[in-house]
């Protein structure tokens, strides 16, 4: 028997890497002959750099750098050979704002310092991975760091945060490091949304970053604002870019100012770990995330694993911290998933699950990998 183990990270509770290991020693327990293979993933947020260390190898290169709140942190990317991997959420998350979450005031400035210096040791692709920012600056704070310059109405020099988008008068983006013409750029997120508009980029994520609910009018305004600047800048059309709207905007300036090819999250990580050629010939593939709703098969872990599943016949079973009501056996027969298991009942929060969680999923995958044996 060759059992596939390829979850996401719980978030909050476990990363992807932990929640592999404790699901793969349950499998092993209950099939101890059995060839029992681990693939944690990440699909842009949090866990990227574990995920793409554990399928290609590389070394984590500390750099120091600004926070959201232009503060000096110690941040760092993965290289590997001439391939650096960027995880935005180590300079601009949002646990790194957790208890002053002001999202009119944060940068990405920090991603650009990144960016830098993994010019400066060799890269010549790098993926960025935009999941979990504290930031709504459409990347203006990157731009910056990457040598562009913006005023405002008086010629005075700026550093645009999510709150002043709407002052820059004037963008200069001649002074842009000349070298990241030579590197191609990925751009990978998990959601699909337009950098603008009730379902872009500030109305769907700005609250949860701080903004109150009448500022996200402004803020929405600013970042048209932006996006405009962009369009003529660089003559492209950032308002119809999918995935334009991640990471604050992110999506957008990466596309406009590096010329970032957006990829769904997933899509690359299972490409980057060969994910078709593993689960080919396996008996059942067990992948996992915090909770399962609708918004899973919208270019998660489960979607994607889904689809690969697919192609060659393979069960898929996913253990989740949670299993919105929204999930029926229609959903899940609808994107080929066998069965869905709750390791809780979702009503609990985060802080209340977090110590127990390892012995949680432990027993719930435990309680899985019996009930299959005995079939």
């Amino acid at each position: 028997m060759k059992i596939v183990i390829a979850p996401d990270s719980f978030k909050g509770t476990l990363s992807a890497y932990e929640a592999a290991s404790l699901i793969a020693k349950a499998a092993k327990e209950c099939f101890p002959e059995a060839q029992v293979i681990s693939v944690p993933l990440a699909d842009g947020g949090e866990g990227s750099l574990a995920c793409f260390r554990s399928a290609i190898g590389g070394n984590y290169v500390p750099v120091k750098v600004c926070n959201p709140y232009l503060e000096p942190i110690e941040a760092k990317y993965l290289l590997k050979d001439d391939l650096a991997v960027i995880e935005i959420a180590e300079c601009v998350g949002l646990p790194l704002v957790e208890g002053r979450k002001h999202v009119r005031l944060t940068s990405t400035y920090g991603v650009g310092e990144l960016i830098r210096n993994a010019i400066d040791k060799g890269a010549r692709e790098i993926i960025l991975a935009l999941g979990g920012s504290s930031t709504n600056d459409g990347g203006a704070g990157m731009a910056a760091a990457l040598g562009a310059r913006f005023t405002d109405e008086e010629g005075m020099p700026m550093l645009p945060t999510g709150g002043t988008l709407e002052d820059i008068y004037a963008a200069d983006f001649s002074g842009l490091d000349k070298r990241m013409s030579d590197v191609k750029f990925t751009a990978m997120c998990d959601v699909d949304v337009p950098l603008c508009g009730e379902g872009g980029a500030t109305y769907v994520f700005a609250p949860q970053k701080g903004a109150a609910a009448d500022e996200l009018e402004s803020l929405d305004k600013g970042m048209r604002h932006y996006g405009e600047i962009l369009n003529t800048s660089f003559d492209t059309d950032v308002f119809s870019l999918p995935g334009g709207g991640a990471a604050g905007g992110l999506g957008a300036g990466a596309n406009a100012v590096l010329g970032a090819k957006t990829e769904r999250g997933i899509d690359l990580v299972l490409r980057v770990t060969r994910f078709d050629e593993i689960i080919k010939d396996a008996d059942m593939v067990i992948t996992g995330e915090g909770r399962l709703d609708r918004q899973s098969f919208m270019g998660k872990a489960a979607d994607g694993i889904s689809r690969v599943a697919r192609s060659h016949a393979v069960p898929v079973y996913i253990i989740a911290g949670a299993v919105s009501d929204e999930i029926t056996s229609e959903l899940l027969a609808q994107h080929g998933i066998s069965a869905a298991i709750a390791v809780n009942d979702g009503e609990r929060p985060v802080f209340e699950i977090a110590d127990s969680a390892p012995k949680d999923l432990y027993d719930a995958a435990k309680n899985f990998f019996d009930a299959v044996a005995e079939l």
